[in-house]
């Protein structure tokens, strides 16, 4: 997997502010790297390379929930020559967001309720033969119910640029 010619890069945003460093290997697979993914559930970006380097129950903790410890590294092109990213799969992310929920991360609660609610608005659509949401459907509710799952004290704990950012996407939303 450290071929960078092949190795494609992109950011996800779930939303202004919540987002994560994604990368799709040769064989369709993706990936997500280990800083932003530490940094989507509430923690500082080296959270999950030093929680998993220690062993620890953290690291305990985190295969409890099906975390498993295979990391990737891949090298990808950036301004300065080349960048070097340590990866995970998106089962440990999910891993890592039930974790950090789990231990009380507003932001991992916030991921994951709106996560499962945009997914379970697609299933029960499907069940009653509606088409499923777009995109664009998906990222609305995606950001209004990761809003609501925070409260004002929540978001004055979260970094303030990313804060602003997703209180005017919300204002925006809720004009249109």
């Amino acid at each position: 997997m450290n071929n960078p010619a092949k190795t494609k890069r992109a950011i996800v945003r779930f939303c202004p502010g919540i987002e994560v460093e994604a990368f799709q290997v040769p064989n369709g697979s993706y990936y997500v790297s280990i800083t932003t993914a530490s940094k989507a559930v509430g923690y500082n970006r080296n959270w999950l390379s030093r929680s998993t380097s220690r062993g620890g129950n953290t690291f305990k903790a985190l295969h409890r929930v099906g975390f498993t410890d295979l990391f990737s590294e891949v090298v990808t092109p950036s301004k300065g020559g080349e960048q070097a990213s340590k990866l995970i799969s998106i089962d440990n992310f999910a891993s890592i967001i039930l974790y950090a929920a789990s231990k009380g991360k507003k932001e991992a609660i916030a991921l994951n309720m709106a996560l499962t609610k945009m997914s379970l608005t697609d299933f029960f659509r499907d069940a009653f033969g509606e088409v499923p949401l777009t995109m664009e459907q998906k990222r609305i509710a995606f950001y209004k119910t990761y809003a609501e799952s925070l409260s004002i004290e929540d978001w004055l704990a979260m970094d303030r640029e990313d804060a602003r950012i997703i209180q005017e996407s919300l204002l925006f939303l809720s004009s249109s």
